[in-house]
């Protein structure tokens, strides 16, 4: 039975990293890659028609990049010989990752790390602080800056 292991992508340049901290520490004969993806809920489309360009732009454009930095994280992986499968989460972060964690019983979660100054992080705490607070697997930050 692979082990699962759980990815959190924000559609930045910094998911190719966290994708590279999965090939460096996972083996594609043991472990089952999980990507998430957190949209915000208030753009969060189910579909994109014609009705939901014109009506919801900036819901549109969100949908459309957080579907083809999905598409283009499991292509990689897939690539790389892991059997993977993603997730777009319409709820905030913490919440996101930490649920999808639980649901598939991860062995490890993968995510990466804001580089707040001490302003940003008293106004917008850390992501990936709140994450490890909520999870009982060990989480591996990528704290390089991408």
């Amino acid at each position: 039975m692979l082990s699962p292991v759980l990815i959190a992508i924000d559609g930045s340049s910094a998911s190719r990293g966290l994708l590279a901290l999965a090939r460096q520490y996972c083996l594609p004969d043991r472990h089952m890659v999980q990507v998430v993806l957190a949209v915000d809920s208030a753009f969060a489309l189910e579909r994109v028609t014609a009705y939901e360009v014109q009506e919801y732009p900036a819901a549109t454009d969100e949908q459309r990049h957080a579907n083809q930095a999905m598409q283009q994280a499991l292509e990689q992986l897939r690539t790389w010989g892991f059997e993977c499968e993603g997730v777009l989460v319409p709820d905030e972060p913490v919440v996101a990752i930490a649920s999808q964690a639980r649901a598939i019983d991860c062995a490890l979660i993968i995510m990466g790390h804001r580089h707040l100054n001490r302003l940003g992080r008293l106004l917008d705490p850390s992501i990936s602080n709140k994450v490890i607070d909520q999870v009982q697997c060990p989480v591996l930050v990528d704290s390089r800056n991408t």
